[in-house]
């Protein structure tokens, strides 16, 4: 009996023996340890010395790997089990994202004890080396929420949360001040106990995010407490904002810094705005959705809108973060605080003063006589400006009849065909409506756009409109086309269009000719090189806007053989080419027709085909040498 219960105890002891640290670092410490897990070889190395270095140091390997009670061991073992000795911690764990809502739900990415804290190298979060201290949290929760496919399973595909938070006051304030307590991702999200915002639990959720942040923003808290917004949170309008819907999640940035949304510039138009100009989250609290407009129309909504510092925005007469209702007797916009509010920024107000609307509306009923000298003064500059346009346009009516009358009685020669006239009328007419229809689709807000809506140009009546006046231009085009190859004039004419090396030295010498460096005025022949140059433009411009327009007008087509990124390209060249070439008629084409001293007020040429015989001798001096010949 006595030999057996010594073999017993000898056999115990044995066992006992065989799973010290020791006699697992008799494999364990092989650097060359593998283990393939999933079709992928983890390393099962265990050094020694960061091992005695970390916060376990004096615990034996089956303390965490309980499940071992012989060697060798099997080779799929449990998880380590912190729970041991961390119960009350495992208990938080067990109810977050991470535990119950992540592990237990098989989610992706869901995190365990060893993915925060380490597997060997745990050190105590003080710890300058330990993964979740202070200034290493972000880019240890990062791991995970860092990587693009935990973004997208979360939807958060344009954000990273780790450079969001970097970058943001919070972020910045850490790294320049380590010793700083500017909050990290458990300082706002919890470590261990990690809940959904849907959660009422949760630090994160709608009802607690204040007094999450009110943990450092203690008087902003306090102030928001007594606020509209916070009133309307907690009878479960949760449209109202809460910190995290004005300053945002993890780019923070200084209410100070250019850009923010919180900036004076910017939290009228990027954040007030959002929601004050919404007209279904308006209407459902009852308020006025044109709060906003009505401010821009005053002074101080036009001088914050041209970048002025010092006027007031709507924070500078509601309050940050205590904003009330008008008819609260402690708000800053009740009747009996105006003059303190408006004082902060007036002197030696009256109750006059105080009493300007500020977001002015229903002028007919509010102030009649505003009105009224509203109406009086739309009327007077429309008679007085219509009158003026009136009396200069039968100045200038006159003037171009005089000069009919003139030319009639001088010696015309025939510059170009009817079939020239006709192509440039349709020209004229195809181009004024495609740039007219064409921004007016880009500017829908301007206020000739808005007439022309009036009176009854609908978008239907408007793509119809450009579609017509495109399919004009292009049969102008291709009709201009084959009487340069048809015609004998047509031929002559885009012989004589060909730029040369001459029109380079008559820009030169014309310029120096009008700058009074020279007495020598170029010569031309048939076209000189400022027509050169206009009508090669109208060529090129005409043949991009058509066949960009066309792949606009019909993306279906176009799309089975060009790649996508080509339409958005299609829709900048054909944008811009519209700019360039409306600015390079009215500015280069209109000056040479119309504007010009020796034109003015107008050429005729475009109405007949012809100009007079000085006219000819002196613009297209070579051309008249060549006929005389």
């Amino acid at each position: 009996m006595k030999r057996i219960i010594f073999l017993v105890l000898f056999l115990v002891s044995a066992n006992l023996f065989a799973q010290s640290n020791e006699d697992c670092m008799d494999c364990h410490i092989d650097e060359d340890l593998t283990r393939t897990v999933e079709q992928e070889e983890i390393s099962m190395h265990v050094d020694v010395e960061i091992l005695a270095n970390s916060i376990h140091d004096g615990l034996e390997c089956i303390d965490c790997h309980s499940d071992i009670e012989e060697l060798p061991h099997d080779e799929h073992l449990l998880p380590a089990d912190c729970s041991s000795c961390h119960d009350d911690i495992q208990e938080e764990y067990q109810m977050s994202v991470h535990g119950e809502g992540g592990i237990e739900k098989d989610v992706p990415f869901s995190a365990k004890c060893q993915d925060c804290h380490g597997a060997h190298h745990i050190l105590s979060g003080e710890d300058i080396g330990s993964q979740v201290n202070r200034q290493h949290l972000s880019k240890t929760c990062g791991k995970c929420h860092s990587r693009p496919e935990m973004r997208d399973l979360f939807g958060r595909r344009r954000m990273d949360p780790v450079k969001s938070y970097e970058q943001s006051v919070h972020g910045q304030k850490l790294k320049s001040d380590p010793d700083s307590q500017a909050a990290t991702c458990v300082d706002c999200h919890g470590s261990h106990k990690i809940l959904l915002p849907l959660n009422p639990e949760s630090s994160f959720g709608k009802l607690e995010l204040p007094y999450t942040c009110g943990k450092c923003h203690e008087e902003e808290r306090d102030e928001f407490l007594t606020s509209n917004h916070w009133k309307a949170v907690t009878r479960g309008f949760y449209q109202s904002p809460v910190c995290n819907d004005c300053h945002g999640e993890h780019l923070i940035a200084s209410p100070k810094k250019n850009g923010s949304a919180t900036h004076g510039l910017s939290v009228s138009s990027e954040l007030c705005s959002k929601c004050h100009s919404n007209e279904t989250m308006m209407n459902r609290f009852g308020l006025d959705a044109e709060r906003f407009n009505s401010y821009k129309q005053t002074y101080h909504g036009l001088a914050v809108m041209k970048g002025s510092p010092d006027a007031a925005n709507c924070v500078s007469c509601h309050e940050m973060h205590g904003i009330r209702s008008s008819l609260d007797s402690l708000s800053s916009v009740h009747p009996d605080n105006l003059k303190k509010t408006c004082g902060k920024c007036h002197d030696k107000i009256s109750t006059s003063f105080i009493q300007i609307d500020m977001h002015p509306k229903n002028q007919k009923t509010r102030n009649p006589i505003a009105y009224m000298v509203k109406v009086v003064y739309y009327w007077l500059i429309a008679l007085t400006i219509g009158g003026m346009l009136v009396h200069n346009l039968i100045i200038y009516i006159y003037y171009v009849v005089e000069k009919w009358r003139k030319e009639k009685k001088m010696r015309m020669i025939k510059r170009f065909t009817m079939i020239d006239v006709t192509n440039h009328i349709l020209l004229a007419v195809s181009f004024s409506m495609l740039a007219a229809t064409g921004f007016a689709l880009k500017f829908p807000d301007s206020m000739w756009v808005e007439f022309l809506t009036f009176i009854g140009m609908s978008e239907v009546v408007r793509g119809a409109l450009h579609r017509i006046s495109a399919v004009i231009l292009i049969a102008s085009g291709l009709a201009q086309c084959l009487y340069f190859v048809a015609h004998k004039n047509g031929r002559r004419d885009i012989w004589a269009l060909r730029p040369t090396i001459d029109d380079l030295t008559a820009a030169i010498q014309n310029m120096l000719f009008y700058l009074r460096l020279s007495k020598k005025h170029p010569r031309s022949g048939r076209f000189d090189y400022t027509e050169k140059a206009e009508y090669l433009a109208l060529i090129w411009g005409t043949a991009v806007m058509a066949i960009t327009g066309f792949v606009l007008w019909m993306p279906e087509l176009f799309m089975n053989f060009l790649p996508s990124w080509m339409f958005e390209v299609c829709e900048m060249i054909h944008y811009y080419e519209a700019w360039l070439a409306t600015l390079a008629i009215l500015i280069w084409h209109g000056f040479f027709v119309m504007l010009h001293p020796e034109k003015y007020p107008m050429s005729f040429t475009k109405i007949h085909g012809k100009i007079t015989e000085e006219e000819f001798k002196h613009h297209h001096s070579l051309e008249w040498e060549q006929e005389r010949e």
